[in-house]
C-alpha cells in the first residue's frame, strides 16, 4: 500500500514537470502536439466599375472549420479607398476559413450592395513566417472583391 502510493506521488510528479517543461516562454503556441498557424486578411473592396467601396463590413472567420465565433472572428470596415486589414489571427489550422463582405449602410456608400464571401484558400496569399515545429508559419491573404449592386 505505501509503495502505490509513493509510486504514485513520483508519477504526478514526472507528469508536472513534463507539462511545464513544454512551456518554455515563447510566443508560438505549442499546446501538446498541437499544430497552429497565424494568419492575417488584407483587401480591397470595389463596385463592379472598380470605384472603392467605404464602409463594407468584413468578417473574417478564423477557426479552421468556419463555425461562428465571437473571440476567433475579426470585423472590420472598409475605409473611403475600400482598403482593410483584419488583425493577426491564430488558428489549428488553414482549412475552412472564409471572409464576408456585407453592405451595412444601405445607400449611403453609392447604392445597396449585394453581400457576398470568398475562402481564404482562394485569395492571393503569401508566406512571411517559416515554420518552426508545431508553429506551421504566418500567411497574408488578399482579397479583391467586387460587389454587385442589388437589383429591385
Amino acid at each position: 500500500m505505501k509503495t502505490n502510493r509513493i509510486l504514485s506521488r513520483v508519477l504526478s510528479g514526472l507528469l508536472v514537470a513534463l507539462g511545464f517543461t513544454g512551456c518554455d516562454g515563447s510566443d508560438t503556441p505549442e499546446e501538446y502536439g498541437t499544430p497552429s498557424v497565424k494568419f492575417q486578411v488584407k483587401g480591397t473592396v470595389t463596385d463592379e466599375a472598380g470605384n472603392p467601396i467605404e464602409n463594407i463590413r468584413v468578417i473574417v472567420r478564423g477557426n479552421y472549420d468556419n463555425e461562428p465565433n465571437p473571440w476567433m472572428d475579426d470585423t472590420i470596415y472598409t475605409d473611403r479607398d475600400g482598403n482593410f486589414a483584419s488583425k493577426e489571427m491564430d488558428s489549428f489550422g488553414l482549412g475552412q476559413q472564409r471572409a464576408y463582405f456585407d453592405d451595412v449602410d444601405g445607400e449611403e456608400n453609392g447604392g445597396k450592395f449585394r453581400s457576398q464571401s470568398v475562402w481564404l484558400k482562394d485569395m492571393e496569399s503569401k508566406q512571411v513566417e517559416k515554420e518552426d515545429g508545431w508553429y506551421d508559419g504566418k500567411y497574408e491573404f488578399t482579397a479583391r472583391e467586387a460587389l454587385k449592386k442589388e437589383t429591385q
